[in-house]
């Protein structure tokens, strides 16, 4: 699905317009109508009650077009204009053939939906005032909470322009907009329903990952068909992050995980992943691992891609093996938490590997690698998603609610599956297994990257559908991860 900014989205409806595909009129009709039709879809509005509340600009006269047809559909609305009435024309085309229904200044009494219509994308100033107080009123309202195109108070860049409308779901048109995917305006738009009203595309942004399609398993197969994942991971104390990346790699169909492990670790590792090819090697005075650039460059034989860095410490040797992974590996790499803490210092090293590497840092871990903030991050994660990723020749999974990929030619790809259960401990090893499991059988490192985020969190919701998102644990991900 393509994702479009605020100004492509402008520019697309200019041109439907320009085009004569239809008036600005016909086009606010297409979408409060298409609006309607989704929540009359998704629940019962007969003999239900709803307050639709609609500002004074066109996102109002979506709103008029709505109440209008909820009333046709049989459920008893109120239209709430607490700005005043519409001050543009064609908002006023439709507030002027409103049905008898009821119409108020004020947002009083208790609905079975909140209809929010108050502010649209075009918002660019904080919400302040009456305009304020109403969304509060809103926000404590009991009913089911429905903005159309963007939850008022939310602006064109995705923030919060000091109060915004907590939504159930969002309805948006013509595309899925950037503003609605990055926080903190993520955190209040629910679930979002994409609604196309017939208005051609040209631009966009970026696309959302699609649900990836993999090859049938042949039956006449044996292991060594779905590839070796080699993972060095794990530390004294930190053993359960490799063990997550194992267990997520089997899970996701590799043939065999073959894993370096501390010696401290063995017994541990062994008990926990038994189908796992274990080599055993020596940990450095703080529980990393060694240094031994002969024993590491045999891991090599066999195997079809590595993951390094998950729980690794580190120490200065385990830093250095990190190093010498990427300078030496000739087979894709998946790059995770110790291993992206042991480049920040010279992440030039990124640029001289001989194979395709994928990065995978939380927001601390970007802010750290490109001496920015968490703040910085998280206001602006496509622009700096894609902007290391095209400095430094990678594909760079930047996590958090909606995951970013972003592949060395510029292009981002949002997940849309995944759910806040899944901020716990553990859920990045998982995510890393994932990945190098997929190249290992043979996908390409951006499409692994897209495909591994997207089961990462499918696997999430089905554990939070299951036990509620606060209950889910990494391992509870791993139960759910399945390529059928």
């Amino acid at each position: 699905m393509k994702v479009l900014t605020v100004p492509q989205i402008r520019v697309a409806e200019e041109n439907a317009v320009l085009n004569g595909i239809f008036s600005y009129s016909q086009m606010m009709k297409n979408a409060g109508l298409a609006a309607a039709k989704a929540i009359a879809n998704k629940y019962s509005v007969v003999g239900k009650t709803a307050a639709v509340v609609c500002g004074v600009g066109n996102n109002g006269g979506d709103g008029f077009v709505i109440a209008n047809e909820l009333s046709r559909r049989g459920c008893f609305v109120t239209v709430v204009i607490p700005l005043g009435e519409p001050r543009t024309v064609t908002a006023k085309e439709y507030f002027n053939f409103l049905p008898s229904v009821n119409v108020t200044d004020e947002l009083s009494g208790e609905y079975d939906f909140i209809i929010d219509a108050l502010f649209g994308i075009g918002l660019d100033r904080t919400v302040s005032g009456k305009a304020a107080e109403v969304i509060d009123r809103m926000n404590m309202s009991e009913g089911v909470k429905i903005a159309i195109d963007v939850p008022s108070g939310i602006t064109s860049d995705g923030k919060v322009a000091g109060k915004a409308f907590w939504a159930d779901v969002t309805i948006t048109f013509i595309a899925m907009k950037s503003c609605l995917l990055v926080p903190p305006a993520s955190d209040y738009c629910g679930e979002v329903i994409v609604e196309n009203i017939d208005v051609p595309l040209k631009d966009y942004e970026c696309l959302t990952i699609e649900p990836p399609i993999f090859k049938k398993r042949l039956k006449n197969s044996h292991k060594g068909t779905y590839g070796t994942a080699l993972l060095i991971a794990g530390s004294f104390g930190m053993c359960g992050a490799e063990i997550l990346c194992a267990r997520a790699a089997q899970k996701s169909g590799v043939g065999v995980v073959k894993a370096a492990v501390v010696d401290k670790n063995y017994t541990a590792f062994t008990s926990s992943v038994p189908e796992a090819v274990t080599v055993p090697l020596k940990s450095d005075a703080e529980g990393g691992l060694a240094l031994d650039v002969e024993q590491i460059n045999t891991l090599y034989n066999g195997v079809d891609a590595v993951l390094v860095g998950s729980g690794m410490g580190q120490s200065f040797s385990a830093k250095q093996t990190v190093f010498n992974v990427l300078k030496t590996a000739e087979l894709p790499i998946v790059l995770d938490a110790d291993g992206i803490n042991a480049i920040c210092f010279d992440i030039n090293i990124l640029r001289r590997t001989k194979s395709p590497v994928i990065i995978t840092p939380h927001p601390a871990e970007m802010a750290r690698l490109t001496g920015a903030t968490v703040r910085d991050i998280q206001s602006k994660r496509i622009e700096y998603a894609r902007n290391f990723s095209r400095e430094n020749g990678v594909i760079t999974v930047l996590k958090g609610a909606n995951t970013l990929v972003a592949s060395p030619d510029g292009r981002i790809f949002i997940n849309t599956t995944g759910n806040a259960g899944m901020a716990t401990a553990g859920s990045g090893d998982v995510l890393s297994g994932i990945i190098v499991s997929l190249m290992a059988q043979g996908l390409e490192p951006l499409s692994a990257a897209k495909a591994g985020v997207y089961l990462h969190g499918v696997g999430g919701d089905r554990a939070a559908a299951k036990l509620g998102m606060a209950a889910v644990t990494a391992n509870d991900i791993i139960a759910e991860i399945s390529l059928d």
